[in-house]
């Protein structure tokens, strides 16, 4: 799995010794390196390989798109580019919209459309400036604009799905997690012009800004990631102690942890496991995710119990991240208002996501059918976008999501 936009590839930075293989090592799908998202993904199908009639318009998941289904992909790099640097969004969501429309006259089954502008102009300025709402107003428009052209082309409407794929706050502080350390004399492999720093005793690899993966000993060899009582302890306690520190999570040790996640904040600490499908919250100290008390329950149900805390779906995010090798040591979570990444960053980010408040979990889905009485996941998207086409799953291909049929009348397992 991939667990975020930026993660430290262990193998590559151990063995890399020359400056491309150090580079490759720290990825970061904001630039360049957009591409490799693609080859870095598991190898189980797409959407897109599952429905073959698909066409996309500004994605950055391409794998399984036919020829020429991959709509606008060079105004998409250049007009995006510029859009980061300039904030020139409007040029690039109109770009997108006329795709769209144009693509109400094309033969497909499947069509998936992306709108950065929402997402670029809230982190220049902030989720509810003039400009973000006129993004939201273009995007709008541009749905209305698709449904009449598809009338007039007698094409009967399709499902519609209108979703996010994350919330958004504002940023009031900057705690650049890379920077306190290298304060503290911990020399900091971070992006984008430390990737090889040497004698890196740690990586921060940071996400939306709001979660920063923390590695270890990057240059050491060392290629499995590190359990609790590996971690640098006083390295943990500092970060716990900073304000803009929601919460910490790391890998339990393996006596009695197994494949466990320790959840720790600085007044509290708790552990996460799973046994065959249900989810057990044990607080050891405190509680950590606002759960009171001890909890086993399914996953849906404990994602339902989950919303009414800051951090809903906690649990289940925690646990899945750290499935992967790939997610760092230490995992860090930011408080509202806060984010892990300096002014410096071109452009200064004024607003951001990725950490496990609510306003950045939490996201509106608006869909042309009608939706399941439940708590939703947007992984759900995908099994229910599968069901309403009839296509079925290949042999031993697994979803973390479920269709919105089966959510609609699955009775909870609670314990």
């Amino acid at each position: 799995g991939i667990p975020g936009i930026r993660w430290l590839d262990r193998h590559g930075a151990a063995a890399g010794q020359g400056w491309r293989e150090q580079w490759r090592a720290a990825r970061s799908y904001c630039g360049v390196q957009g591409g490799w998202l693609n080859h870095d993904l598991a190898p189980a199908p797409s959407l897109f390989d599952l429905v073959p009639d698909s066409i996309a318009i500004c994605t950055p998941v391409t794998r399984g798109l036919g020829p020429g289904a991959n709509r606008i992909a060079l105004r998409r790099a250049i007009l995006g580019s510029a859009a980061h640097y300039l904030g020139t969004y409007r040029s690039l969501d109109r770009a997108v919209a006329r795709a769209w429309v144009a693509a109400a006259a094309d033969p497909w089954r499947f069509l998936f459309v992306v709108f950065p502008g929402i997402d670029g102009i809230s982190h220049l300025k902030d989720p509810f400036h003039p400009a973000v709402v006129e993004s939201y107003r273009l995007v709008d428009r541009a749905l209305g604009a698709f449904v009449k052209r598809l009338r007039q082309e007698g094409r009967e409407l399709p499902a519609i799905f209108v979703v996010s794929d994350h919330g958004m706050t504002e940023m009031r502080e900057h705690h650049d997690i890379a920077e306190l350390l290298e304060q503290s004399g911990i020399r900091t492999l971070r992006h984008p012009a430390h990737v090889w720093r040497e004698g890196a005793a740690a990586a921060t690899m940071v996400s939306g800004n709001a979660s920063v993966q923390l590695y270890f000993e990057p240059r050491s060899g060392r290629v499995a990631p590190q359990r609790e009582s590996e971690i640098p302890a006083a390295i943990l306690e500092r970060l716990l102690a900073l304000p803009s520190v929601r919460l910490a999570a790391h890998r339990a040790d393996g006596d009695g942890g197994g494949d466990g996640v320790i959840v720790r904040t600085s007044a509290g600490r708790a552990l996460l496991t799973e046994t065959d499908g249900i989810v057990r919250y044990e607080p050891e100290d405190g509680d950590p995710l606002g759960l009171d008390g001890y909890v086993e329950l399914d996953d849906r149900e404990l994602l339902a119990r989950t919303r009414k805390t800051d951090m809903p779906d906690a649990p289940r995010q925690l646990l899945q991240l750290f499935q992967t090798p790939r997610s760092g040591d230490v995992v860090l979570a930011a408080e509202p208002g806060f984010d892990f990444r300096g002014p410096w960053e071109i452009p200064e980010h004024r607003a951001g996501h990725g950490s496990l408040i609510a306003e950045h979990m939490e996201v509106p889905i608006a869909a042309s059918v009608p939706l399941p009485d439940a708590p939703l996941r947007t992984v759900d998207l995908m099994p229910t976008v599968l069901e309403r086409l009839d296509v079925t799953l290949p042999h031993g291909v697994a979803l973390d999501g479920a269709p919105f049929s089966k959510i609609a009348v699955t009775e909870p397992l609670t314990r």
